[in-house]
C-alpha cells in the first residue's frame, strides 16, 4: 500500500509540474514573438457589432460551469439555458473529467451543439481541462492561449487562466493589469467582469487552499482598476460573496457533483447547494442577475449598479 500510495504521489506530482513546464515554455515562446495578446476563439454563432453595442437586453447571457462527467443534469441545464435563447454563454471551466481523452470532449460537444450554433459560447480554462490539445481544438484558440478579453453590451470581459502562471512577475499578470487598465480609461466601459476558474474567495472545500493564493495576486488588481463583478468555478455550487466593492459569485453547479459548505467565509452572503445557472440583464445604469436551479426556479437574484 506504501508503494502504491508513493506512485499515485510521484504521478500526481509529474502531471503538476509538467503542466506547469508547456505553460512556461509557451509564455517564453509568447515573449520572443511581437504577439500582441491573446486572441478571442472564433465563434459558430457570430454576434452583431450592433447587438453588442446596445445598452440593454434582458438574460441575453449566461454563466455556468463545472460539467465534468454527470452529463445528465448538464443536459437538463443547457436545455433550460436554450430555452431563454441566450446571446452569449461563459462556462466557467472544467467541462469534462479529464481533457487528454477526446471521447469525453466528443459528449460534452454533443450535449451544447444546439447551445453552441446560437449562442457564443465562450470558455475559462479549468484544472480538469489540463494543458491538453483537446481543449483548444473544441474552442479554436490561437498560440495555445487561454486567457483573453471581449466586449458586449458596454460590458468588458477579462477572462483569466488560473491554471497557468497569473502571479506578479508573469506574461499573464502583466497582461491582466494593462487590459483591466485600458478597459477602465475606456468610454465605452460601464462595467467590468472577470472570469476564472478558481475562486478568490469561497465558503466550499477550495477556499481554504486555492483562494487565498489567487486573492492575494489578483484582487488588489481588481480592486485598483474597478472591477464591479469575479465570475468562478472550482467549488460545486452557489455563492455569492462581496468584499471591498466587488461581487464574487462561484457557479459551479452545471452538472458536477455537488459541494457541501466547508467554512462559511466572512463575506458570503448567500450559499445554495445545487445545480444552476445563472442569467445577465443589461439594463440602462445597472446589471440584473438572476439564478435558477435545475427546476428553473429562481435560488437569487442581485443587482451592479454604477
Amino acid at each position: 500500500m506504501k508503494k502504491l500510495a508513493c506512485l499515485l504521489l510521484f504521478v500526481f506530482c509529474f502531471v503538476n509540474v509538467f503542466q506547469v513546464q508547456i505553460a512556461v515554455s509557451a509564455e517564453k515562446k509568447v515573449k520572443k514573438s511581437v504577439y500582441p495578446g491573446p486572441i478571442v476563439p472564433s465563434q459558430i454563432y457570430k454576434l452583431s457589432k450592433e447587438a453588442a453595442s446596445t445598452d440593454k437586453c434582458s438574460k441575453c447571457i449566461v454563466i455556468y460551469g463545472d460539467t465534468r462527467t454527470n452529463h445528465e443534469p448538464h443536459k437538463k441545464i443547457v436545455k433550460l439555458i436554450s430555452d431563454r435563447k441566450p446571446e452569449t454563454v461563459f462556462h466557467t471551466g472544467d467541462m469534462v473529467d479529464n481533457g487528454a481523452k477526446k471521447e469525453e470532449w466528443d459528449i460534452f460537444e454533443k450535449i451544447v451543439a444546439g447551445l453552441r450554433k446560437n449562442s457564443e459560447f465562450f470558455p475559462v480554462h479549468g484544472n480538469h481541462e489540463w494543458v491538453a490539445p483537446n481543449y483548444f481544438k473544441v474552442f479554436n484558440f490561437a498560440n495555445w492561449i487561454t486567457f483573453y478579453s471581449l466586449d458586449r453590451h458596454n460590458i468588458h470581459f477579462t477572462v483569466i487562466d488560473s491554471e497557468v502562471p497569473f502571479w506578479q512577475g508573469s506574461w499573464q499578470y502583466k497582461w491582466i493589469k494593462r487590459d483591466l487598465k485600458q478597459a477602465s480609461l475606456s468610454d465605452k466601459t460601464k462595467f467590468m467582469v472577470v472570469l476564472l476558474h478558481r475562486p478568490l474567495y469561497s465558503s466550499g472545500k477550495h477556499g481554504a487552499y486555492d483562494s487565498p493564493v489567487v486573492s492575494r495576486e489578483l484582487a488588489p488588481l481588481f480592486e485598483k482598476y474597478g472591477v464591479d463583478i469575479v465570475f468562478s468555478g472550482h467549488d460545486h455550487s452557489y455563492e455569492r460573496l462581496y468584499k471591498n466593492g466587488i461581487f464574487y459569485i462561484v457557479t459551479g453547479g452545471g452538472g458536477a457533483p455537488l459541494y457541501d459548505m466547508a467554512k462559511e467565509h466572512e463575506s458570503s452572503q448567500i450559499y445554495h447547494k445545487s445545480h444552476h445557472y445563472l442569467t445577465l440583464s443589461v439594463l440602462k445604469n445597472r446589471l440584473f442577475f438572476e439564478v435558477f436551479d435545475d427546476a428553473d426556479k429562481r435560488i437569487d437574484s442581485f443587482k451592479v449598479k454604477k
